[in-house]
């Protein structure tokens, strides 16, 4: 089987190379699984900023409409006040 000490290194070689295939299998197997794993935090994460939006940002969207429409209205109001308040003295 082994005639030279060549023929013992060709075998040393193969099998390191056997051994190395594996280990770099098991990385890329360990590297497949974190990165499913990082996807599925990734869609929970999406899911929350979505439930995020819905429950804090689009009322505040709304009540920032609703505060435009009211300044003009309170603006007179205050413009009222004060002239009445002029015409009192």
């Amino acid at each position: 089987m082994f005639e030279t000490s060549a023929d013992i290194m060709r075998m040393s070689f193969g099998i390191g190379f056997l051994v190395l295939v594996i280990f770099l299998s098991m990385a890329l197997l360990y590297v497949i699984f974190i990165l499913r794993d990082v996807s599925k935090i990734l869609d929970d994460v999406k899911d929350v900023t979505d439930k995020v939006k819905v429950s804090v940002v689009s009322p505040l969207k709304a009540m920032n409409v609703v505060i435009e429409k009211i300044t003009p209205i309170v603006n007179q109001l205050l413009d009222a006040k004060k002239k009445s308040g002029k015409k009192k003295k």
